[in-house]
């Protein structure tokens, strides 16, 4: 589970970790916390990725939904999504959107109409963080879903990366 923290001050990830562990304690007792194993995969003070047993994702929300505090500071958590991988909600839900790290992590797609760095693939399908926002005006993603038609014309491994897809 992806989720955003919104809070008046800052926040460390033992303190956030601990107020969980007592709200769901609060609200599923003793063998329902044990049962849903919960576990923080990483938080950076704003953003946390938080493992749970599968089965318990409603459990989770709930938990999440009732912290209005940690150590005197109020707090919202906020849940983006879940998904059945770190990996993969790491990859829909925490796409690298500074240009630095994209440059660095990822590969570029260079074409006259648009250039920007390449979220994730899928097959032919390409989703691309633009260097150029304007691209995503007007919608609710911060990254364009492209095809390999779309950046070169044709089918064979259409190509409009540095590197290649």
């Amino acid at each position: 589970m992806i989720f955003d923290l919104e809070a008046e001050g800052e926040i460390e990830g033992q303190d956030l970790m601990r107020e969980i562990q007592i709200s769901q304690r609060s609200l599923f007792g003793e063998t329902g916390s044990a049962e849903n194993r919960l576990q923080l995969i990483s938080f950076d003070g704003r953003r946390g990725i938080l493992r749970f047993h599968h089965r318990r994702a409603r459990q989770t929300r709930a938990t999440l939904a009732s912290i209005r505090s940690i150590q005197g500071t109020r707090t919202a958590l906020l849940v983006k999504g879940v998904s059945g991988t770190i990996k993969s909600a790491t990859e829909k839900y925490l796409p690298p959107l500074s240009k630095n790290n994209s440059d660095r992590d990822r590969r570029r797609i260079e074409l006259k109409e648009v250039s920007g760095c390449i979220v994730r693939t899928h097959g032919l399908q390409v989703d691309l963080c633009p260097d150029d926002s304007e691209w995503a005006k007007g919608s609710d993603t911060r990254y364009l879903g492209l095809t390999s038609f779309d950046l070169c014309g044709g089918h064979e491994d259409a190509d409009g990366t540095t590197d290649g897809l």
